[in-house]
């Protein structure tokens, strides 16, 4: 059953007669799931990891309906997901120490063994061949999976605690992560196993994120001094973009047309940078919405996780193609519309 909690109508905090479309919000069935992770396939369903309940779940935007699966193995902790061309949802299971995928065909799991033991795998990545990159926070390492072989191969970071977390697979092959510990972003060449590394410029960045955009650039939020940062793989440069308020960049995702959308829990919102002007565009929550992980589906809808009323929202991104240089709140009704019945 549809669990549409509300239709919330956006109005400018600007004084402007443009009204965004709705953002709309739904019940994941599982009470206290805490959802931390999404992705969208290409037939727009979403797909979404419940950490405290252990399980995958499934959303049909045409329906409205949920379905949820429990991952075969107890208190995994599912931390990251992902699909991939074929459809298969592939997902990373924390205290587990597995890689986990899901055929959504057959309705069944499988789950690989990380060779390093307690290797902590927090974030994942595809490549075009299909394969699946992630970091080892604990090991120090890069893993990757091959689901042709369902063989794993492992690569040493020369940095001392450097503590990998996001990740990114660009077009040409290359693997790119983030050394939280380390305030660098890396490079591994998967056919020779070298690491080069670049110190972000943002001293403390402490940054979980990792996405690639267009031109083959990556983005990355430096989460203690609130701003958003590219870095451009071709010539190796950085660029900071301050943003609005003590905001504090959580999930990060590229829309088609190259804009950058964010989350933020801690102070309820989400956003867009438009990189080229060097414009942002807040949505403003109410202080009960945590907004975390952050997709764009093929239809160019916004989609995130939240983790304090344990839902599923959305925005429509066309919705803000007028709007620039301000932000978007809620209404008062519309808030108080959120804490209704399902």
């Amino acid at each position: 059953m549809r669990a549409l909690l509300a239709v919330i109508m956006l109005v400018l905090s600007a004084r402007a007669s443009y009204a965004a479309p709705a953002a709309e919000f739904y019940t994941i069935p599982t009470p206290l799931a805490f959802p931390i992770a999404i992705a969208a396939d290409r037939k727009g369903e979403i797909w979404f990891l419940e950490s405290d309940s252990n399980k995958l779940g499934r959303f049909r935007p045409e329906t409205g309906t949920f379905s949820e699966y429990e991952i075969p193995t107890v208190k995994s902790i599912p931390v990251d997901v992902a699909v991939d061309s074929k459809g298969m949802v592939w997902f990373l299971e924390q205290d587990a120490n597995q890689v986990g995928v899901f055929n959504p065909a057959t309705g069944t799991f499988a789950e690989y063994e990380v060779p390093t033991p307690k290797s902590q795998p927090y974030k994942l990545a595809l490549d075009k061949k299909g394969r699946v990159w992630f970091t080892e926070f604990s090991a120090g390492k890069i893993g990757v999976f091959d689901p042709s072989t369902k063989k794993f191969r492992e690569y040493a970071i020369p940095a001392k605690s450097s503590q990998p977390i996001g990740i990114a697979a660009d077009s040409k092959g290359g693997v790119w992560f983030i050394e939280s510990a380390a305030n660098k972003i890396a490079a591994l060449n998967p056919a020779t196993g070298a690491v080069k590394e670049y110190t972000i410029p943002v001293p403390f960045a402490i940054p979980t994120e990792l996405v690639a955009g267009k031109g083959g650039d990556l983005w990355f939020g430096a989460r203690k001094d609130r701003k958003l940062v590219r870095f451009s793989t071709g010539s190796h440069k950085f660029t900071v973009f301050d943003m609005p308020g003590k905001r504090v960049p959580e999930g990060l995702a590229v829309d088609r047309d190259g804009f950058i959308w964010y989350s933020d829990r801690f102070a309820g919102r989400i956003g867009r940078l438009d990189a080229g002007k060097k414009d942002f565009v807040e949505i403003e929550m109410p202080m009960s919405i945590k907004p975390f992980a952050i997709t764009v589906s093929p239809s160019g809808r916004v989609w995130f996780t939240e983790i304090s009323l344990h839902k599923l929202g959305v925005v429509d991104s066309e919705a803000f193609s007028e709007t620039r240089g301000t932000s978007v709140r809620l209404t008062t009704s519309d808030r108080e519309a959120l804490h209704g019945g399902d």
